[in-house]
């Protein structure tokens, strides 16, 4: 996954399963293959920033998809990367304040003038 550009993330698959997760660390751009998909910390996270999306119905004609994919650019590629780097630093620093605010509040303080 660490050498892949793009990762399918298929209906069906739950929204917090490990494989969207996977593909945000790994900076994999993730194609999700749904017509109506509720994800994990939408109001939080743009995800046309970070995803590609296809309808079910075009992701099953023969070819739609490596047509797709192939004709994504290098610099829109490195484009979607940066974001998916961003939010994975994000969502890191968020996990980080919770679990330190929980058992010391001042030093949340600490950490958020640090950033």
């Amino acid at each position: 996954m660490h050498t892949s550009k793009f990762c399918l993330n298929p209906a069906g698959d739950t929204p917090s399963a490990c494989r969207l997760f996977d593909a945000i660390v790994s900076l994999c751009v993730p194609v999700i293959l749904s017509d109506s998909i509720e994800l994990p910390f939408e109001d939080v996270i743009d995800y046309r920033k970070i995803a590609i999306f296809v309808r079910t119905k075009d992701s099953l004609q023969p070819g739609y998809l490596t047509n797709l994919l192939r004709g994504v650019s290098t610099e829109r590629i490195l484009e979607f990367q940066k974001e998916l780097k961003q939010v994975y630093l994000t969502t890191l620093l968020m996990t980080s304040l919770r679990r330190s605010s929980s058992s010391d509040p001042s030093r949340m303080k600490l950490l958020c003038f640090a950033c």
